[in-house]
C-alpha cells in the first residue's frame, strides 16, 4: 500500500510541475505572441484546458502526502524534533502559500486582467504586473516544494 501511494503522489506532483513548467517556458510564451482578441481567447483557453488536469493534479498530490506523512507518524506531536518533520512542516506551509497564490492567480487576477483588458481599463498594466508577480511567485513554490519532498525522504534513511 506504501509503495502505491507513492507512486500516485509522485505522479500527481509530476502532472502538477511539468504541467506548470509547460505552461510557464511554452504555453505562455507562444501566446504572448498573438495579438489582441487571439491572445486573450488563446489564454483563456488554455487556462480552461489546464486547470482541471492541474487542480486535480494537486489535491491528489496534497491529500496522497498528507496519508504518507501520517504513515510515516509525523502527526505524532511528539515527533516535531526530528529534521524530516521539520522538514515537512515548512514544505507543508509552503503548500499552502502555493495553494493560495494559484487561487489568486487562477481565479482572481487572471479573469479581472482578462476582464480590464477587453474594456481597456487604465489598470490593467497594475494588475498584469500583480499576475506576474503572483505567477513567478507560485512557480517558485511549485519547484521548492518537491525539493522539500526529496530532502525530508533523505532524512528516513
Amino acid at each position: 500500500m506504501l509503495t502505491v501511494l507513492r507512486i500516485v503522489h509522485l505522479m500527481s506532483a509530476t502532472v502538477w510541475v511539468g504541467g506548470t513548467i509547460v505552461l510557464v517556458f511554452v504555453g505562455v510564451p507562444a501566446i504572448r505572441k498573438l495579438e489582441g482578441e487571439a491572445r486573450a481567447v488563446a489564454l483563456k483557453a488554455l487556462g480552461r484546458r489546464w486547470r482541471p488536469l492541474g487542480w486535480s493534479a494537486m489535491g491528489v498530490a496534497i491529500l496522497s502526502g498528507l496519508w504518507l506523512t501520517h504513515l510515516h507518524g509525523a502527526f505524532d506531536p511528539a515527533a516535531f524534533s526530528t529534521d524530516f518533520d521539520r522538514t515537512l512542516i515548512v514544505k507543508s506551509v509552503l503548500v499552502v502559500f502555493l495553494v493560495i497564490g494559484a487561487l489568486i492567480h487562477d481565479y482572481e487576477l487572471g479573469p479581472r486582467l482578462q476582464r480590464e483588458t477587453r474594456e481597456k481599463d487604465i489598470r490593467a498594466p497594475a494588475t498584469r504586473r500583480r499576475l506576474i508577480i503572483v505567477g513567478w511567485f507560485t512557480f517558485s513554490l511549485t519547484i521548492a516544494v518537491p525539493i522539500l519532498g526529496v530532502i525530508a525522504l533523505s532524512y528516513l534513511d
